[in-house]
């Protein structure tokens, strides 16, 4: 398998906290398996869950959280990691917030 980019990745990690967050919402549950991969979370809970209508409700509700989360700093990213057992530590949390800081910099840069 090909290495991911830093933007694969990232998006990978925030897609999992935000699926987590937001199966727990819906009152699903998940596990996090011991050979973690970036995305794991979201592929595996889609395998196992087969209720469409719950399904489209975590999606919805994960696709709003990783916009919000590309959003905020890295204190509350690893805070959030945490919570639901993603593995960002503070300095991965710091590249990535970083990451999507100059992602939004340069696009306003842009549009001047």
């Amino acid at each position: 398998m090909a290495e991911m980019t830093d933007n694969q990745m990232f998006n990978l990690l925030l897609a999992d906290i935000a699926m987590a967050a937001a199966i727990g919402t819906a009152g699903s549950t998940f596990e996090i398996p011991q050979n973690y991969a970036p995305g794991i979370i979201r592929d595996s809970w889609l395998a196992t869950v087969k209720d469409d209508v719950l399904q489209r409700r975590v999606l919805a509700l994960a696709n709003a959280g990783l916009g919000a989360l590309q959003g905020v700093d890295a204190e509350q990213l690893a805070k959030a990691a945490e919570k639901y057992g993603i593995p960002i530590d503070a300095p991965l949390a710091e590249r990535i917030s970083t990451f999507f800081e100059d992602k939004r910099q340069a696009l306003l840069r842009y549009r001047r």
